[in-house]
């Protein structure tokens, strides 16, 4: 399958506002759970979920199982070599910086737990969990093109359900393991979802999710309910009925909220898409969007820099500074998309390669 234009963009807005996330700014609070429950990384890692099944899929028709599984592994170690090298930053960063942390104690442990993806700690901890998802892929998608999505979404059901109970989570009584705040038997969810429905588009080009107007209404009567809730502190002076939190893992209204916004997105018709293009604004997140990986692994390692200078700063420098840093993103994905363009001139394979590389 060719580039979906929405998914780039959608997933360029979403690590926009994940980079905003991750560093003090006077934007943060603006854009942080703006619609409700759910945020970026939902949306980002279903993202992942459906172009990884988009990507691979269509390699396992044409050269079979083995070939597809032989690329989703190089993906793998594609990111796990990033994760790595965060790592790695991170704990010669946090050694140097004198702050007193496990990291700055033990760096040599630290690595090594980091590596083995037993120890998260910093802003990178999409990256793991990507590793983990990916390698777990091959048996996924052989599962569906079986016929055996059922048992897929049964084991997926279950894995979320006993998430909300606390596995997957770190335990006290294991202080030098730290997962992570994103628990990957609840996040798995929102991945496996992505993929059955890359799935249905690659296995049948007339799929189409169900285009109900009640199901519509419904979904935007829940999405408006929950982005009051969400904001009712700051509307009326009352906490959130529902208990919101920003913790990822333990809110079902979470991923339900996730659910609404996305089949909302959904219903908007492509004829949008055309008029969007005309916009640099969304020209720049559909660019960010095409190179997500390099943009992912720019903007940990700026957030890292950002969250120990702009703190002292007046507002005024803090914005412009945020700005700047938001507008920096464009140079890891001018870059890759340079040298993918070098790599086409000297060689087609290895330019379809890069292309479906950046795709999932």
């Amino acid at each position: 399958m060719g580039r979906d234009w929405r998914v780039d963009t959608l997933r360029g807005y979403f690590l926009v506002l994940m980079t905003l996330g991750h560093f003090p700014n006077p934007l943060a609070r603006f854009t942080e759970y703006s619609f409700g429950y759910a945020a970026a990384p939902d949306g980002f890692v279903f993202m992942a979920g459906l172009v990884s099944a988009w990507v691979y899929l269509p390699v396992g028709q044409k050269r079979g199982p083995s070939a597809m599984t032989a690329k989703i592994f190089r993906r793998t170690r594609v990111v796990y070599l990033c994760h790595v090298v965060l790592i790695t930053l991170g704990v010669v960063f946090t050694f140097q910086s004198g702050v007193q942390s496990f990291r700055a104690s033990h760096p040599l442990q630290s690595f090594v737990l980091g590596s083995l993806l037993l120890q998260q700690g910093g802003f990178d901890k999409i990256l793991p969990m990507y590793c983990i998802f990916l390698a777990f892929t091959p048996i996924v998608l052989k599962q569906f093109t079986k016929g055996r999505a059922w048992l897929i979404g049964v084991v997926s059901a279950g894995l979320w359900a006993v998430s909300q109970a606390g596995l997957g989570d770190n335990s006290h009584r294991i202080p030098w393991m730290d997962l992570g705040t994103f628990n990957v038997c609840a996040w798995q969810a929102y991945f496996v979802a992505g993929q059955y429905l890359g799935y249905r588009r690659v296995s049948s080009t007339d799929f189409s999710v169900l285009k109900s107007r009640t199901l519509l209404a419904a979904c935007i009567v829940i999405a408006a309910l929950l982005m009051v809730d969400r904001h009712l502190f700051w509307l009326v002076g009352h906490q959130p009925l529902l208990g919101f939190s920003g913790h990822p893992n333990h809110n079902p209204v979470r991923f339900l909220d996730a659910a609404c916004l996305g089949y909302i997105l959904w219903w908007i018709p492509r004829d949008v898409d055309w008029k969007l293009m005309e916009f640099r604004l969304f020209k720049f997140f559909n660019l960010l969007g095409g190179h997500s990986l390099q943009v992912f692994m720019f903007s940990m390692l700026i957030a890292r820099f950002e969250a120990h200078t702009i703190t002292m700063l007046p507002l005024a420098a803090k914005l412009v500074l945020t700005i700047l840093t938001l507008l920096s993103l464009a140079l890891p994905a001018w870059i890759h998309q340079m040298f993918q363009t070098s790599r086409s001139q000297d060689s087609p394979a290895a330019a379809l390669q890069l292309e479906t590389q950046s795709a999932s």
